[in-house]
């Protein structure tokens, strides 16, 4: 993490939304959050303050950046019904500073750059929220100056390490990327490869390995790191290609895969659509290939889709709900509001990360003070339904366990399930496992 990152540049200098906007008489409350939100947004000492939207007695507006439209949308929504929770949670113990929550979505649709643009000015000019978080950015940054140079905090889950690194490029101190960044996929993979083979949990059919990327940064920049760790190991890799998504005849790839047939099979698309589609029809036919498939597994709607094609899959996600009792809670919460089951990973995240805000911002005592509340976020250690947020001092970057630190309570968990007989079942890291690898069926 920050001690892999380039060097910071020099600060971003910028006129804040604080300088702009400023809430006098405000104290928070401090306190430790852990899975619950009992009691710890505090409340104002005083109702003084200027005009405007950071005047004290008015609702915050808080933002949320999600594809709750397109392609995307099965993701979306479980962003946007997570941050709702968390709003109704913080409301209902008397807000932020005794002051209400609102949340404003901003849709990004198919996630085109000019929708996060258009979204990110909406958000910063118009509506002036306090903060912001989402799901995905885009991969050039293109927006956050919008952000930093708006002092609205941004909070994201993106797992970019481009991302990270416009962040530590150009000194901004605003902008938290909330899970580990991509290549921690790719390296965590084949340490628990490695530990499967010298088990004996499994013997590859050969050391070779078929990569399937989409044609976007993150993807590549997986297969990238997952094929030269391969070639260390000693593997060949016998096919890699890129598509564009969505994707849904997988028949060329699969031709090939069957004429010559890999130990492993590498899929980091992450559209849940594609990877049930690749699922499918990989089942039709299967190699003597373990399968794993990039993220889009945690998404509900790969399960409806891809039935019992499913089970046996490998997944990863390097934020997601844990299966422990803070996790449990959350999901039958999620299930009674919503009546259908919460995906595996950005319902959660937004659910904490909206909390992570609530909590920082009493602690500054301002929510609309960027810099204080940036500050207090940055000296958090966050127990949230995913696990724990603890961010880089540079990159401000979450730290990822068991990859970067060997402590759980002091890292971010990056989670790997094994889909058996239809159910999602976590096979890594300790203590958070509820059950172990097994062999597909076909294998």
């Amino acid at each position: 993490m920050s001690e892999n990152q380039p060097p910071s540049g020099a600060k971003r200098k910028r006129i804040t939304r604080r300088d702009l906007v400023r809430a006098a008489g405000l104290t928070g409350i401090a306190g430790l959050a852990v899975g619950g939100v009992g009691g710890y947004f505090g409340a104002p000492r005083t109702e003084a303050g200027a005009a405007g939207s950071g005047s004290a007695g008015g609702k915050i507006k808080f933002g949320l950046v999600a594809p709750v439209t397109g392609p995307f949308a099965g993701d979306g929504q479980e962003m946007e019904r997570g941050a709702r929770l968390a709003i109704e949670d913080i409301n209902a113990q008397g807000g932020v500073l005794g002051r209400e929550v609102e949340l404003v979505v901003g849709d990004v649709g198919d996630q085109a750059p000019e929708n996060f643009i258009q979204v990110a000015e909406r958000l910063v000019s118009r509506e002036k929220v306090a903060a912001a978080s989402g799901g995905y950015t885009t991969t050039t940054s293109v927006e956050f100056d919008t952000y930093a140079d708006g002092g609205v905090p941004l909070f994201h889950t993106n797992t970019l390490q481009d991302n990270t690194d416009y962040v530590v490029k150009n000194g901004i101190t605003n902008i938290f990327q909330c899970c580990p960044t991509e290549p921690w996929y790719a390296s965590g993979f084949q340490q628990l490869m490695e530990g499967w083979i010298e088990s004996g949990a499994w013997t590859p059919s050969s050391k070779t390995a078929a990569v399937i990327a989409s044609n976007d940064s993150y993807s590549v920049s997986i297969a990238t790191v997952m094929q030269e760790g391969l070639k260390k190991m000693g593997w060949e890799i016998t096919l890699y290609e890129e598509i564009s998504v969505p994707y849904a005849d997988w028949g060329p790839q699969l031709s090939k895969i069957r004429n010559n047939p890999p130990g492993l099979i590498f899929v980091t698309d992450y559209l849940a659509g594609d990877l049930a589609s690749f699922a499918k029809q990989f089942a039709s036919a299967p190699t003597p290939s373990l399968l794993y498939q990039q993220y889009g597994p945690s998404v509900p709607e790969y399960m409806e889709l891809a039935g019992d094609a499913a089970n046996g899959v490998i997944w990863s996600t390097t934020i997601g709900t844990l299966p422990d009792d803070i996790g449990e809670r959350f999901r039958k919460r999620y299930l009674d509001a919503f009546g259908t089951e919460a995906g595996l990973s950005q319902s959660g995240a937004q659910y904490d990360i909206v909390r992570l805000w609530a909590l920082a911002a009493s602690r500054a005592g301002d929510p609309y003070d960027s810099d204080k509340v940036s500050v207090a976020v940055k000296d958090l250690t966050f127990r949230g339904v995913v696990g724990t947020y603890r961010f880089g001092e540079e990159d401000h970057t979450a730290i990822p366990y068991p990859d970067a630190v060997n402590d759980p309570s002091l890292g971010m968990p990056h989670l790997t399930y094994q889909i058996q007989d239809q159910k999602q079942v976590l096979i890594s890291p300790a203590p958070y496992i509820n059950g172990e690898f097994k062999l597909p069926s076909w294998l």
